[in-house]
């Protein structure tokens, strides 16, 4: 465990020291102090969610600490990951830091398979399909994945384009929004007010609005029609975009599974663009 999570864990295990955990109450311990982050600010029934236990549990455990429920055990918890969120212990430089980035990330994956909610993501590919364009809007690091849906998107034919000049960009593009449209936003904790304004703009001028997110409570969430929750913590307070990535994959393979011959033809014409406008280098020979 490094840095905010191991200050987390200090001071959880020393409210905890008088107190004997079952197993379940045993595991909300772990999610709070493995995702400290998400914890931070989701709701009970989430944290519940993660620990695979249900909602009671959690809200009991605070109590078991002297909390009258989770909202007062969140907002110490919030208290201390801020604290610490910058604080790193120094790595040894045997790899160990790679191994536990790849080992939170391969958690994350776990997590998104158990806690997925598949009908939503069936919504929002629906949507896609029925839309006559879709606009996807996203951020700073939020964008690595929402380019990544978009780019792979429009390569098999789809009328999908990504806006991230954000300013007077994203103005026009919002404002050739209406109800035969789409907005999928990909939004995580700390929300940028750009792309949350976004979403409630394109549900003003009557789009389907789509929201990529880490909480049903986030400020993204409040406007959106459909909404996919992913889990993004990462390690040293930098927060990871696995989960993010491999939901726009899955959401591009579903959309083209829905006309896959014309998710093939589209292929083959942007493939002969490319090697048209002679974007990829040539093989080495030796």
């Amino acid at each position: 465990m490094t840095g905010e999570g191991a200050n987390v864990a200090q001071w959880l295990d020393e409210l905890i020291s008088e107190t004997r955990l079952g197993p379940k109450a045993a595991r909300v311990r772990d999610v709070l102090t493995t995702q400290p982050t998400y914890c931070s600010y989701a709701t009970a029934a989430e944290v519940a969610d993660r620990a695979e236990v249900n909602g009671a549990t959690v809200v009991r455990f605070a109590q078991a600490l002297g909390y009258p429920g989770w909202p007062q055990l969140q907002a110490d918890l919030r208290g201390v990951y801020l604290a610490h969120r910058y604080e790193q212990p120094a790595s040894p430089g045997d790899g160990s830091m790679l191994a536990s980035v790849f080992a939170r990330d391969a958690e994350n994956l776990r997590s998104l398979e158990h806690s997925f909610d598949y009908t939503a993501a069936r919504a929002v590919v629906a949507a896609i399909r029925e839309a006559r364009r879709t606009l996807v809007v996203a951020s700073g690091t939020h964008g690595v994945a929402a380019a990544a849906f978009a780019m792979l998107a429009a390569s098999r034919g789809l009328p999908i384009a990504h806006e991230d000049r954000g300013g007077p960009h994203l103005a026009n593009a919002l404002a050739s929004l209406d109800d035969q449209d789409c907005l999928v936003a990909w939004s995580f904790w700390q929300h940028y007010r750009e792309t949350v304004d976004s979403i409630h703009l394109a549900r003003a001028a009557g789009a389907t609005t789509c929201v990529i997110t880490d909480t049903v409570q986030s400020p993204a969430a409040n406007a959106a029609d459909h909404v996919l929750v992913i889990p993004t913590e990462g390690i040293a307070n930098l927060q990871s975009m696995t989960a993010a990535t491999s939901v726009a994959y899955a959401l591009v393979a579903e959309l083209a599974a829905g006309d896959p011959e014309g998710s093939r033809e589209a292929a083959q014409r942007v493939d002969t663009i490319w090697r048209g406008l002679r974007l990829f280098a040539e093989e080495s020979r030796q």
